[in-house]
């Protein structure tokens, strides 16, 4: 499936990662619920790795921001 998101969309999830290991690094959530999360991660982590590849041009103009 090829689905291109935004910039905008990309750094949201990229925001939402970040909000993931903070949430970890804070305090220990019950297992069900940090398993989910560390999921959700994983999940948000592919999309953003799989932009990357599909646009890396648009992510070299980023990492110089």
């Amino acid at each position: 499936m090829n689905i291109s998101r935004t910039d905008s969309q990309i750094t949201a999830l990229r925001a939402e990662v970040a909000r993931i290991d903070a949430n970890a690094d804070a305090g220990p959530d019950p297992y069900p619920i940090a398993a989910r999360e560390q999921q959700r991660k994983a999940h948000l982590t592919a999309i953003i790795r799989r932009q990357d590849v599909q646009h890396p041009a648009d992510n070299e103009a980023e990492e110089r921001r």
